[in-house]
């Protein structure tokens, strides 16, 4: 399920946890788990998208829940594979 995952946000560019648990029909816990597994390598980044307008003042039906959205990263943030030191 992590390869499709990871087809799907490469595919929609970006999307909510709710969207990505309807789509594999798993709760949104067992989905926050495996979009950590892409997000320690690097792949996979967060952001909340809530007050997109920028004011935050609360009053428009956008604001009323935080909006967290998942994308996939091109490229790894962080390097996947390490050297040991000896």
């Amino acid at each position: 399920m992590l390869i499709d995952i990871k087809k799907l946000l490469i595919e929609r560019e970006q999307m909510s946890l709710t969207d990505l648990a309807r789509h594999f029909y798993v709760s949104e816990s067992i989905m926050l788990g495996m979009l950590s597994h892409w997000q320690k390598k690097g792949r996979v980044e967060s952001f909340d998208a809530s007050g997109a307008c920028g004011t935050g003042c609360g009053s428009c039906t956008e604001s009323e829940q935080s909006k967290v959205y998942y994308r996939w990263k091109k490229v790894a943030e962080k390097p996947i594979f390490t050297k040991r030191s000896e």
